[in-house]
């Protein structure tokens, strides 16, 4: 055989597999970059979405975290502002693909000071005795346990909780310490400040997790009607970021099977952010002198905060640097 021929030969049998390899690259490119934008912009909305609920409280109170143990959370102008966000980075201008783009975000949810709040589509008979699907509110969600004595906890994302005393046929309300230290009531649970944390925390975790679940496969009931051939499904979630969540006032949001703009592909994507507000010395963080700095509210800075964190470790990992209290003091 001719070299000519030999070089013929591996061009007809290499070229169609070099040319498939350079379109698989350029889809696979093409799809993280989508991710990347998707992942953006569901992030940046719920985080505009915890802005307008650290707004919406009484600004008068301190770090604006007990207000929320006086006024509940408004969630519309939370959920709204999500939307708008979401359909601005998606360049979604008239009411009609903003509508479209809500079907594909089976539940919008708030976890309160006190409860569970959730956003989804339901169906309801309007005055006329017609079918309507639409948005709405469901009522709040408590964060409740019950032992076996029949004993109910209603758990806080702080140490704030409400007991009945099955026993005492009575309910109680105050911090997990100075229940226990009263004689009368008889909740064994109150007694193990280790324990007690651990129960706390599991079910909060559950509640949110069980209560997504269900609203999230129940929009599956409205697919059809809602023109949606995408089943959705709560995803595989790190239980690390479940166990983030249950100190702070919370939003979690879901866009599922958004169309890609390639192939058939779908878009799956999730965001949790926490307020971050009820910590007795948070994180601040802004610009000082042109540099991106973090401090501790005890160290009394006048600088502008532009974010509030829970931990040093949080700030770092977002880009500043630690701005010690030390030099409050020269």
């Amino acid at each position: 055989m001719k070299i000519t021929d030999m070089v013929l030969l591996f061009f007809a049998i290499f070229l169609p597999v070099f040319v498939f390899m350079e379109i698989d690259y350029e889809k696979t490119k093409t799809y993280i970059e989508y991710d990347h934008f998707h992942e953006g912009a569901v992030t940046t909305a719920t985080q505009d979405a915890i802005h307008i609920l650290r707004t919406n409280v009484k600004p008068s109170l301190e770090a604006g975290y007990d207000s929320y143990k006086i006024n509940p959370v408004n969630p519309q102008p939370a959920f709204e502002t999500f939307i708008q966000s979401l359909a601005g980075n998606y360049r979604v201008e008239n009411e009609y693909s903003v509508n479209k783009m809500l079907r594909y975000i089976p539940v919008f949810a708030i976890l309160d000071y006190d409860g569970l709040l959730l956003n989804v589509y339901k169906e309801y008979k309007d005055e006329r005795g017609d079918n309507v699907l639409e948005r709405v509110w469901l009522p709040k969600i408590p964060l409740s346990y019950a032992d076996k004595e029949g004993n109910i906890i209603n758990f806080t994302v702080d140490d704030d909780l409400e007991v009945y005393d099955a026993e005492l046929k009575e309910w109680f309300f105050g911090k997990r310490a100075e229940l226990a230290e009263d004689t009368e009531i008889t909740v064994p649970l109150l007694e193990n400040e280790k324990e007690f944390d651990q129960v706390r925390r599991q079910t909060i975790v559950s509640v949110v997790q069980e209560n997504l679940a269900y609203y999230i496969n129940e929009h599956n009931v409205y697919t059809k009607a809602l023109d949606v051939t995408y089943k959705f499904a709560l995803p595989l979630i790190p239980q690390e970021d479940w166990y983030n969540t249950v100190d702070d006032i919370s939003i979690f949001a879901f866009v599922q099977g958004y169309p890609y703009k390639v192939d058939t592909t779908a878009y799956n994507e999730y965001a949790f952010v926490g307020t971050r507000l009820h910590y007795q010395n948070p994180i601040y963080a802004g610009v000082v002198n042109n540099e991106r700095r973090f401090w501790s509210k005890s160290c009394n800075y006048n600088y502008k905060a532009n974010e509030v964190y829970s931990t040093k470790k949080q700030a770092a990992a977002a880009g500043y640097r630690e701005l010690s209290c030390l030099n409050q003091m020269k």
